[in-house]
């Protein structure tokens, strides 16, 4: 019986599916040697293997750098690899794109999967996934006919471990690591366990991990939008220019960026995902193998949390003349006089699964034909709710609650503010110019007798998704030596069927009369009752409620905040009992318009030829065709925003009309090929063309129109006054049946020498011809106000296919040991890879200067330096990325560019063998506790950070 680590132990499978046997004859190779990958050096020395060996351009990852790094899921591995640029949700890889563009496809053993909470995605969340489960990833840059269409940049197969990889006996391996978060001050659990066995005719295989973890996810923004305010309207020359106008001109320079709100949370994200896959071959005959896989993954994740929100209430008027205001009209110190103040407690749940089921049959009698046949199976469902409390430290305005009051303005006396006993406003100041804001206040903020519970509101949605597939391959080998080597040919049909219903809660609430059904319970709000305006949502002061409130701290790293008066975010751990505690009554009504159903139905079919020969020097490579036919019904529930269930059509669901359903239909010729020289014994140049097509969210198809409005303030219209608490349109948003699939031309070129057995320097080349890129259109509409009268209307966005573009750039990649030096020094290992991405795009910023690529940087920079030699092993790593592009955020009448500062994170670990069967070992990621700011065209004009906390582990691996 061989015994061996859990991650340090086994290896990539052999050609995962016939699909993906371009990439997979390395890892054959090693498995078929009874070689042993131990430690950082075998893992990359397997990687450099599959690279090398491959029909493709390929770049893997090996199990033990996913095992071994401090990494939580797939992405942050990933993020190591030549060209993967990843994003974060709470600190940990959530998603990623391959050379600048985000159009990935994700495979599970060369087929589709389905993921657990984003299942209408082509590319899943990562965060879903639990890395200690799978024994490697391939990330295919250039494609082949073989494998499936759907990502223009490239293809991130997941490879998870089967019986037949293992030595023959048993081999089983357990582990466990607490996590400790500095920001959090708590510590979280990890666990994973393995057993497999198998006697060369037959084996089984389960993997478990589970992870419970807390996750600091603070993140400080500008919200509710940002206003262009002229001098007028500020009433002082903002910029100092000498003169005070109305305009809204660059040139004239007499206004200013208006931040509406300023939020400052101390969020926390609880997470726990349980992933399990269980494996089976068997060897029926000599010529016959069936194998069956199943992969579960499980996900809870609640963020909760308390912001202390400095509000303008909508007001051009707030700051004050003492504000520090560059030359671009960016607020650096605001200084204000807010007439609203409250902390907002949120608590979202997400809970998640899904199932994937592979069978495959394999034919191999050892002559020229091979073959397979497969049916993969996935069923996956999601919901989601979010509980939302505002408590109001400032009283708001006057509303009226007796039924006999109609006007607040002339019977002031019959009349009560929305928050009884709370500051009439509150001076605050907020300075921006430091690396993270601070903020000061000269009002008393902390008294609890100031706050009321003053708004509620919650909403959520359900999801499910389906998929089959259904796949024959073959292949037949023509000759040897001849320029004809193999044919490959191959059918697929899939069908995947998703449906999103999203819900909102509404309570109803009446004065001694019928009840009127409320969404957005508000009691500084006034609405239309039996002809009357009044208010019926009852004040709850924080002294009637003392079982739901809590003095929120933890805003740091932002200086200046007390402890605030706030509903406790675990009150809302139950959303519904929390609201019909409040609001008996309380039930769950469908939202129609962010409500839909697509069925998605594919047909492909390939040939593909394998070639080689002599061209001055050694040649192989393929050519190959591939038809994808795809059709979409997209059903929708569009609403005219005038049938509703509740008090009106914002404050309640709308009614649906009639269902739409709209039929997308498309089909592709791919055509691609791949040429491999081999210069010399350790020498490969390789060119490579595909034309490829990729996938949308379904989410960017069926959701129906939805919108929202705000209280208008002090606003005016054509110079008249209008009701301050008029709800006037905000945004809205909607999605788009009629979108095209996204199409590119792929060109790369890639060198490589591999100068020793554990050693690569690469330098490749690539360009992507896109077709179109998918952009988001915002204009304003004119969409009426809550009284049904068109005035100013408000921004709309939509998806839209945009015009083309060219992504281009460089990677350039060392991967060596320093086997020569002497002694110690023998033991140090480095990986250094550098991507240049250049891109543009149809978008242009304030001054009509082409942008780049959404989530595209343009530089990116790896490095690696490890160490093993005997029982010790460590590794340090660090990931640069420059600025990037993240889209457009209107102000005003003006679109500002956002963009993400550069980042640099850094990580490491450390292990010790014990014993040959006991490992001990310590961990920690972001290292330097780097943040991810953004900003609105000008870079101190701050818009937000993720604040993403150091995280130091211990943990022992066991072979049992």
């Amino acid at each position: 019986m061989r015994l061996l680590a859990g991650s340090a132990a086994i290896l990539m499978h052999p050609d995962a599916a016939l699909a993906q046997q371009e990439v997979s004859s390395a890892a054959q190779e090693d498995v078929s040697q009874d070689i042993v990958v131990t430690g950082v050096r075998g893992a990359q020395q397997k990687a450099i293997n599959v690279k090398r060996d491959a029909a493709q351009i390929v770049d893997s990852i090996a199990a033990e750098d996913i095992g071994k790094l401090p990494d939580a899921t797939i992405a942050d591995s990933l993020q190591r690899v030549p060209g993967v640029q990843i994003t974060r949700s709470a600190g940990e890889g959530a998603s990623l794109n391959i050379r600048g563009l985000g159009q990935v496809l994700t495979t599970l053993n060369g087929e589709q999967f389905l993921g657990a909470s984003n299942i209408t995605g082509a590319q899943p969340n990562l965060t879903d996934v639990p890395s200690e489960l799978f024994a490697g990833v391939d990330v295919i840059k250039s494609p082949t006919a073989r494998n499936l269409s759907g990502g223009v940049s490239g293809i991130v197969d997941l490879k998870t471990r089967r019986p037949f990889d293992l030595p023959k006996g048993l081999t089983a391996s357990v582990s466990g690591q607490h996590v400790y978060g500095n920001r959090t001050k708590d510590w979280s659990q990890q666990y994973s366990a393995l057993v497999g066995w198998n006697n060369g005719r037959f084996g089984g295989l389960l993997a478990v991990a589970y992870d419970d973890l807390t996750l600091s996810n603070q993140r400080p923004s500008i919200t509710n939008g940002i206003r262009k305010t002229t001098d007028r309207a500020a009433g002082f020359d903002t910029r100092g220019d000498g003169d005070i106008t109305n305009s809204t001109l660059r040139a004239d320079g007499d206004y200013f960026y208006n931040p509406v709100a300023f939020e400052m949370s101390n969020s926390i994200t609880d997470r726990q995902r349980l992933g399990a896959n269980a494996s089976a071959q068997y060897q029926i005959t000599d010529s016959l193998q069936l194998i069956g896989d199943l992969a579960y993954t499980r996900l809870r994740n609640r963020d909760s949390g308390v912001s202390a929100v400095l509000h303008n209430n909508f007001s051009d008027n707030a700051y004050q003349s003492s504000s520090i205001i560059d030359g671009n009209g960016v607020l650096e110190v605001g200084n204000a006089n807010l007439f609203r103040f409250h902390t907002s407690t949120i608590n979202n749940y997400t809970k998640a699964r899904s199932l994937n089921t592979n069978v495959e049959l394999r034919f191999d009698d050892g002559g020229p034909l091979t073959a397979s046949a497969r049916w993969v199976q996935a069923d996956s469902k999601s919901s989601y709710i979010s509980g939302n409390v505002d408590a109001w430290a400032t009283r708001s305005i006057l509303v009226p609650r007796s039924s006999s009051v109609a006007d607040c303005t002339t019977t002031p006396a019959s009349c009560v503010y929305g928050n009884p006993g709370g500051l009439p406003s509150v001076l605050a100041s907020i300075d921006f110019r430091n690396h993270y804001p601070a903020v000061s206040f000269a009002s008393d903020v902390t008294n609890p007798a100031l706050y009321s519970l003053t708004s509620t509101w919650a909403f959520g949605n359900r999801s499910e998704a389906q998929l089959d597939a259904y796949r024959i391959d073959g292949a037949y080998q023509v000759s040897d030596d001849g320029l004809l080597r193999k044919l490959q040919f191959g059918g697929r049909y899939g069908t995947r069927d998703v449906s999103n219903d999203a819900f909102r809660l509404l309570s109803p609430i009446s004065f001694g009369g019928t009840p009127y059904l409320y969404y957005f319970k508000d009691a500084t709000g006034i609405n239309r009752v039996n002809g009357l305006n009044r208010s019926l949502v009852p004040v709850r002061k924080f002294a009637d409620i003392p079982g739901l409130t809590t003095m929120a701290t933890g805003f740091g790293p932002i200086t200046g905040i007390p402890a605030l008066p706030a509903i406790n975010p675990t009150a809302l751990n139950d959303v519904r009992q929390f609201n019909e505690a409040l609001f008996p009554g309380t039930r769950e009504f469908a939202n129609p318009t962010q409500s839909y159903r697509v069925n998605s139905r594919d047909v492909a079919a390939y040939l593909q030829a394998d070639v080689g020969g002599q061209l001055i020097v050694p040649f192989t490579g393929n050519v190959g065709l591939r038809y994808a036919r795809n059709s979409l019904d997209i059903f929708t529930n569009p609403a005219n925003g005038i049938a509703f269930v509740g008090l009106n059509a914002n404050n309640g669901v709308q009614l649906a009309l009639p269902t739409v359903k709209y039929k997308n239909d498309s089909d592709f010729w791919l055509p691609n090929a791949n040429l491999n020289f081999e210069l010399a014994s350790d020498m490969r140049l390789r060119f490579a063309f595909a034309k490829v097509v990729g996938t949308y969210d379904l989410a960017t198809l069926g959701q129906g129109f939805a919108f929202s409005y705000v209280i208008n303030g002090s606003r005016t219209f054509n110079g008249q006054p209008l009701p301050s608490d008029l709800k006037r349109f905000n945004s809205g948003s909607a999605g788009n049946p009629s979108l095209k699939l996204p199409q590119s031309t792929n060109y790369n070129v890639s060198y490589e020498w591999y100068f020793s057995r554990n050693s690569i320097l690469s330098v490749a080349a690539f360009l992507f011809d896109v077709k179109s890129f998918l952009q988001t259109n915002t204009a304003i509409e004119a969409q009426p106000d809550e009284d049904d009268v068109v005035r100013e209307g408000g921004p709309v966005t939509r998806p839209a296919n945009g015009k083309g573009g060219i992504i281009k750039g460089v990677e350039i990649g060392l991967q060596t040991t320093f086997d020569y030096l002497p002694g110690l020094l023998s033991g140090f290992g480095t990986q250094l890879n550098y991507t240049l991405s250049d891109s543009s795009s149809s978008n242009v910023d304030l001054f009509g200067r082409t942008l780049p690529v959404p989530d595209n940087s343009r530089h990116q920079v790896n490095a690696v330096v490890f160490y093993q030699k005997g029982p010790f092993q460590g590794r340090v790593a660090m990931n640069y990325r420059s600025k990037r592009f993240n889209g457009l955020t209107p102000a005003g009448s003006d679109n500002l560019a956002v963009f993400t500062k550069p980042t640099n994170y850094l990580d490491a670990s450390l292990s010790y063998d014990v014993t040959p069967r006991f490992t001990v070992y310590v961990q920690g990621t972001n290292l330097t506790q780097e943040n991810e700011e953004r900003y609105a065209q000008f870079k101190n004009f701050y818009l937000d950070q993720a604040i993403f906390e150091r995280r130091v582990l211990g943990g022992v691996r066991i072979r049992l």
